[in-house]
């Protein structure tokens, strides 16, 4: 039986949020959508995918839900 897409989303985004937390790095993330860190890079260029920098170092970050967001925009 199908699920409700709008639910599905939902749990898996409370899932990945719990299993990598609210940012991630590009290689994780890369991880998630099944493609490589330069592919993400392109699209937080692009102004397709958000990135944030955390901490004093400036590390480069994305949100768990922007990654998923483009998972929803492909099915």
């Amino acid at each position: 039986m199908p699920k409700n897409n709008s639910r599905a989303t939902i749990l898996d985004l409370d899932e990945a949020v719990q299993l990598h937390g609210r940012f991630i790095t590009y290689p994780t993330a890369a991880l998630l959508l099944s493609t490589s860190s330069r592919t993400l890079k392109r699209l937080t260029a692009r102004g397709e995918l958000p990135c944030y920098r955390i901490g004093r170092t400036g590390a480069m970050r994305v949100k768990t839900e922007d990654v998923l967001n483009l998972i929803q925009q492909v099915a």
